[in-house]
């Protein structure tokens, strides 16, 4: 079909929806038989009216099915002409019915595209099914303590094993002496180190991408806590699996199907202190002549893990569909850290097109992989959750990575990683050996949120705050005379935006003046990553070029008390002596 033909009647059953909303249904109809050919590469969609009325819905049902569909890639709108499809002809559709049937109960799911069964790690087959081989099994027989060399605990000494080694005795005296000195040295240097690593009081950090702890159903968590230690002690006392708890594991899996059309095994779940914390066993088990990639700009953090396991990595420059896969096949790298459905700090949504860019990058070669590092992405406030690469990917090729400390507080340290089966038993058999490093009092509990829906609601009421919170934000900038010298760019989600100020200040000006005024203030440049090897500056003059010479502040405004929007827009427009 020609790209001026029009499409026949769009026709759904629309009484198989199941639980899903009806602007769902119909975007996960089109969706899907867009992916499989059955509406061709250019096709004219009927006008939102016209279908509204031939399936007896609402115009804004089908509007808000269409801008899914054009925020996804799907589909775009031309102006007095219409929505067509585009070609996606390249998109390995995997089996709606099983992903569905996942989710709902019913025939057609509410969730994304189709998704078949992550598997474990015995064995891989090109088609998604269910394998047989257990993570869990294989640590059996392993002990329940992991120990050191010797065969003891690895942090016990024993004093008087020590006296017994040759040597130390007769060092006695040097070594009370080198105590003392270094005694000294921690007394006088110790303090200013911590010091210099404490982060200074703000009036408002602007920096921080941090949620508001008051939004945080503590007494009900505390209810669970309780509650978990009450359980028999050899349950809460006993060594935890090394890619932790059966009930969170189950409890993630579930939420995954449930939010984000993931159909995983929660054996191939791996628990943990912190994404920084995953993130460094992936690096360990991938070994040090494999080569990241990272979105630049990005989160530095991970370039400077990968730098300090001496790992080599390098930045690729993304455009205003994300990471450009043309530079990332030239950097050279084996694996890529990659947030497609919020990019930060530009908040940018890889479209379909530029995701099968990405996984036929990541096809061409054995060793490749793509790290998907979905954070953030639930705070989402028009249209539906963007989904992850995960559920679309057919030959195990994403890692999926997610934390708990946006969504809930930040000081609940536990992230997960999805692992390809392949992954799973190459991770079974040269990392289970690190202990578990979350307690199981906090997995308990957190199982327990997660399935009573308790994490979902809050989530929801969350992202109501946020939406307000931005409209609030957004409302005051208008209202100051910020808006005479800037615009804003954001995207609808995460909880932060791009605020573009024309001002002659310098960057170190406007960090220096704002914490003059008591803002912590961050710019885009400083996400801008840097190997020596000039792909950051092809980056910088992008962007240069994108935002006309102006100054670009990101704004996280999620740590701004209500109370204090005011004041901290006032300040905030104080930094510019354009606004005197």
């Amino acid at each position: 079909m020609s790209a001026s033909q029009q499409a026949g009647m769009l026709t759904y059953d629309l009484r198989s929806r199941g639980t899903s909303s009806l602007y769902e249904f119909l975007y996960q109809s089109i969706r899907e038989d867009i992916a499989r050919g059955r509406i061709p590469c250019g096709t004219k969609l009927p006008s939102k009216r016209n279908l509204a009325q031939h399936l007896d819905i609402g115009v804004a049902t089908v509007t808000a099915a269409y801008d899914q569909l054009i925020t996804e890639g799907f589909v775009r709108t031309e102006q007095r002409r219409g929505y067509f499809v585009e070609d996606v002809s390249d998109f390995r559709c995997k089996s709606v019915a099983s992903q569905v049937k996942g989710l709902s109960g019913e025939k057609r799911g509410s969730l994304g595209s189709g998704s078949g069964t992550r598997g474990t790690a015995g064995g891989a087959s090109s088609m998604r099914g269910t394998k047989g081989a257990t993570a869990e099994g294989a640590s059996a027989g392993r002990g329940s303590e992991h120990r050191g060399i010797a065969g003891g605990p690895a942090d016990e000494v024993d004093p008087a094993a020590v006296a017994g080694i040759p040597g130390v005795a007769a060092n006695s005296s040097s070594a009370a002496g080198s105590a003392s000195s270094a005694a000294s040295t921690f007394a006088t240097e110790t303090p200013h180190a911590i010091e210099r690593a404490r982060d200074p009081e703000y009036f408002v950090d602007l920096k921080a991408n941090r949620t508001s702890v008051s939004l945080f159903p503590a007494t009900v968590w505390g209810r669970y806590m309780r509650e978990v230690l009450s359980l028999p002690s050899d349950n809460l006392l006993r060594s935890i699996p090394f890619n932790g708890l059966p009930e969170l594991r189950r409890a993630i899996a579930s939420y995954l199907r449930r939010t984000r059309g993931m159909d995983v095994s929660p054996d191939c779940i791996i628990i943990g202190a912190g994404s920084e914390y995953l993130y460094g066993r992936l690096l360990q088990m991938l070994g040090p002549t494999t080569t990241f990639a990272m979105e630049n700009p990005g989160y530095r953090k991970f370039a400077a893990i990968s730098k300090a396991f001496g790992n080599p990595w390098r930045p690729v420059p993304i455009d205003e569909s994300g990471l450009l896969v043309d530079e990332l096949e030239e950097s050279g790298a084996d694996v890529v850290h990659v947030s497609p459905a919020n990019h930060f700090p530009t908040g940018i949504v890889m479209p379909i097109k530029r995701r099968l860019e990405l996984f036929e990058w990541a096809n061409r070669a054995r060793k490749r992989y793509i790290i998907e590092d979905d954070y953030d992405s639930e705070f989402r406030y028009s249209g539906r959750l963007i989904m992850p690469l995960f559920a679309d990917d057919a030959s195990d090729k994403v890692i999926y990575l997610n934390a708990f400390s946006k969504t809930m507080v930040p000081s609940l340290r536990i992230s997960y990683m999805v692992l390809p089966p392949k992954l799973l038993a190459r991770y079974v058999d040269t990392m289970s050996f690190y202990s578990c490093t979350v307690s199981s009092f906090e997995q308990y509990a957190l199982a327990r949120f997660i399935d009573e829906g308790h994490l979902e609601r809050h989530i929801n009421r969350t992202r109501n705050f946020y939406r307000r919170q931005r409209e609030a934000v957004l409302r005051e900038i208008a209202q100051s005379p910020l808006a005479e010298i800037s615009h804003v760019e954001e995207r609808n989600a995460g909880t932060h935006f791009l605020l573009y100020v024309r001002t002659s200040l310098t960057h170190d000006q406007v960090r220096q003046r704002g914490a003059e005024q008591g803002l912590n203030i961050s710019l885009f440049n400083d996400y801008l990553l840097r190997d020596g090897d000039g792909l950051s500056e092809r980056t910088t003059k992008r962007f240069e070029k994108y935002s006309n010479g102006e100054t670009a502040l990101v704004l996280n405004y999620a740590g701004i008390e209500p109370e204090r929007l005011p004041e901290t827009v006032r300040r905030l427009a104080c930094v510019f002596p354009e606004c005197e």
